[in-house]
């Protein structure tokens, strides 16, 4: 799959966080990007100018401009809940980029950047504000079964940033079985074995299907969420697929997007042509 990201729509309001979400999409120069679709509020609601004077909007669009001087940059308003305009307005684009608060709730969105990066029609970039981490792997974390579309991403990314791809499976010890509580002197070992056997057997198809691409696996115990967030310190990108949008009823898709200080590329059930159920 070609994931080259031709029309980007990006948030922009009266929060900060959008001139991150800015900075990280003038960063692709060179990357294809042809249109950028900048999505504000109504004036009367937002009631807010720059030092400048410009609206927000106005004034990240004129920032789009100059960043990509070869994309045609359009601005939309909107009335309504803001939210809801952005997973409209990214249906027909390629890739949906907003800014969020880091470790508290708020974002260019609106409120909480999850349930949007969710409900989207698209894949969807979350930029935490700064400061961001060094652009190390770009870290894909292993679902089952394993998400296609994530893992073209997260290749297409690591191929134009030369780095490597970190297939990160995080697992955690259940407390209840079926039979009770769990037998804490044998089950660790066999939830651990199967987890490794399962990054080991992802790790080798992949690198098998894509030769072009360095897989570094690593295996970690923990809360997926948390874990996952941990290893955001030295990653370029942070990939996630649908399965982990919808595990726990997205408490893992929360957690990482709460505590990252990278970049995190969701892709959300409606980004697939296929409606596969995703195991638990």
């Amino acid at each position: 799959m070609d994931e080259r990201w031709t029309t980007v729509t990006l948030a922009a309001d009266a929060a900060r966080p959008h001139e991150e979400a800015m900075q990280w999409v003038a960063a692709r120069t060179g990357a294809g990007i042809e249109r950028i679709r900048v999505i504000g509020v109504d004036p009367a609601i937002e009631a807010r100018v720059g030092k400048d004077g410009k609206r927000v909007v106005d004034a990240i669009a004129d920032s789009a401009r100059a960043a990509l001087p070869d994309a045609t940059v359009e601005v939309r308003r909107h009335a309504g809940p803001f939210a809801t305009a952005l997973v409209e307005e990214s249906d027909d684009g390629d890739l949906l980029v907003i800014g969020t608060f880091r470790s508290r709730r708020g974002s260019t969105a609106g409120g909480d950047p999850a349930r949007i990066a969710a409900r989207a029609a698209v894949p969807t970039v979350i930029v935490p504000e700064g400061p961001h981490p060094i652009e190390g792997d770009v870290v894909l974390a292993v679902e089952e079964p394993i998400d296609e579309r994530a893992v073209s991403i997260a290749c297409e990314e690591a191929h134009r940033l030369h780095r490597r791809v970190t297939l990160l499976r995080a697992w955690e010890m259940p407390v209840w079985t079926r039979t009770g509580l769990t037998d804490f002197a044998e089950d660790p070992l066999r939830w651990r074995t199967s987890n490794a056997e399962l990054l080991q057997r992802v790790t080798a198809e992949l690198s098998a299907r894509h030769p072009d691409v360095r897989f570094h696996p690593l295996l970690v115990e923990g809360h997926p969420g948390h874990a996952i967030a941990s290893h955001t310190r030295r990653a370029s990108l942070v990939v996630l697929g649908r399965g982990h949008v919808r595990a726990l009823s997205g408490s893992v898709l929360h957690d990482v997007l709460r505590e990252t200080v990278s970049p995190v590329c969701v892709v959300p059930p409606a980004a697939h042509s296929d409606p596969v159920e995703v195991s638990a």
